[in-house]
């Protein structure tokens, strides 16, 4: 009696037809060595292994996080859109780590690529206030924060000489190197990111070239120049001048063009000694020919009014006039890193470890924007949702006032019959053309 044949194991399929496939193989190369042209060629072509279907992968879907509302309860204990809340303090972001200049905190767990790549947002002005929107939003970024005190000159001056960015930028990877303990973390891609005043460092840094910036991010911070050949300093696109935003106008222009990102968002308040974020957007879209596009209402204070999404370009216009509509662009971060995050792939963290509380300086909390805020120049008409604008209640406690607008820097007298050229600021000056006596 034959014993019952045994099962064959997917493994003896595989290895039979490979020797199946083997053989015919050989014997059609010798067809073809013998010169059997033609029909050696068809049985080759028969042989041959098909071709495996295509697989794609599946898109991984990024988990979608969104802010802490600012409810009634909250503004009830003294949080507004100047002194947001801050639920989490650093969340899954180890302790700062101090810089050269500034501080970073970089991801406890994950946010760097397999050959330790990090992606990295450089922030300057209102870095606390920014981080509470950061940590709660981010993918996996590392954060920098860097404030310098009142107006865009003090950002300016800091970064005139060429060699402090790329400086800076070495100290950010000596502190990924300490934090992961590896030799190869490194810097992947980095954002400039400013709020108010502190548009004045990237100014100046992009006026030392471009190369490792990948993305610029400007929360109502940018302001023109007054055209000194203008009879009237109203706004218009006539009593403008982009002179001493060139290197900024310019990244926008490549980003325009997909080569860089841009992400520019402006109010309507009116700080009228110097032109405002909203004609400096004008401007800019006059300048790219641009046109925005108009957003219905939700309903909110400070809602979206337009929008500006071209190539890698994006400039996004809010309503209000106020010193709490300035304080509401900080937020705005979630949205720019969105997008700037998901360009980059940034690789997540874990936000599963254990929450860092909130930092502390000199054993009090990280500076808070109400510090270094000046509101001299606010139109007292317009509505304020404090209780004054001398002092203003946060969390139950009285702080200084708020800074709401950058400070420009003095006045450059100016001829009349000077011409426009003559009589713009030299290429190092970013600081806008402001009347006599405002400082």
């Amino acid at each position: 009696m034959k014993p019952p044949e045994k099962p064959q194991s997917d493994a003896d399929i595989f290895r039979r037809a490979l020797s199946i496939g083997g053989v015919g193989v050989v014997a059609a190369a010798v067809l073809v060595a013998a010169g059997g042209g033609a029909g050696a060629t068809a049985v080759l072509a028969r042989l041959a292994t098909p071709e495996a279907p295509h697989v794609t992968a599946a898109p991984v879907e990024r988990e979608r996080r969104t802010l802490e509302p600012l409810t009634d309860a909250l503004r009830a204990k003294g949080f507004h859109e100047c002194n947001p809340h801050d639920p989490i303090g650093l969340g899954p972001y180890a302790p700062y780590r101090n810089l050269n200049m500034g501080r970073i905190a970089i991801p406890q767990k994950g946010g760097h690529t397999a050959n330790m790549g990090f992606d990295v947002v450089i922030h300057f002005h209102g870095y606390s206030a920014v981080r509470k929107t950061l940590v709660q939003v981010a993918n996996g970024v590392a954060y920098v924060g860097i404030d310098k005190g009142l107006g865009s000159g003090p950002y300016s001056n800091a970064f005139q000489r060429p060699d402090v960015f790329p400086e800076l930028l070495r100290s950010v990877e000596s502190a990924l190197k300490h934090h992961t303990h590896d030799d190869g973390a490194h810097i992947r891609h980095v954002a400039l990111s400013a709020w108010s005043a502190g548009y004045g460092a990237i100014n100046e840094i992009l006026k030392h070239g471009d190369d490792r910036v990948d993305a610029v991010i400007l929360l109502d911070g940018l302001h023109a120049a007054w055209n000194p050949a203008a009879p009237k300093r109203d706004g218009s696109l006539k009593s403008l001048s982009s002179h001493t935003l060139t290197p900024t106008f310019e990244y926008a222009k490549k980003a325009l063009h997909g080569k860089k990102i841009f992400i520019f968002s402006h109010s309507d308040v009116d700080p009228e000694k110097y032109p405002s974020t909203s004609a400096t957007a004008e401007l800019l879209l006059h300048e790219l020919g641009l046109v925005r596009t108009s957003v219905e209402s939700d309903g909110s204070p400070f809602h979206p009014k337009s929008n500006v999404d071209q190539g890698n370009l994006h400039v996004w216009s809010y309503a209000g006039t106020n010193e709490a509509a300035h304080c509401a662009h900080i937020p705005v971060m979630a949205r720019a890193l969105a997008i700037v995050e998901g360009a980059w792939d940034t690789p997540a963290l874990d936000r599963k470890v254990p929450s860092t509380p909130a930092p502390k300086l000199g054993g009090g909390e990280e500076p808070e924007i109400a510090a270094t805020l000046d509101v001299g120049v606010i139109d007292r008409a317009v509505s304020d949702p404090f209780e004054g604008l001398d002092t203003i209640e946060q969390g139950g406690q009285k702080k200084d006032p708020l800074e709401w607008v950058p400070t420009p820097g003095p006045a450059k007298p100016v001829s009349a019959t000077e011409g426009v050229e003559k009589a713009l600021p030299a290429p190092n000056q970013d600081r806008p053309v402001v009347s006599d006596g405002d400082g």
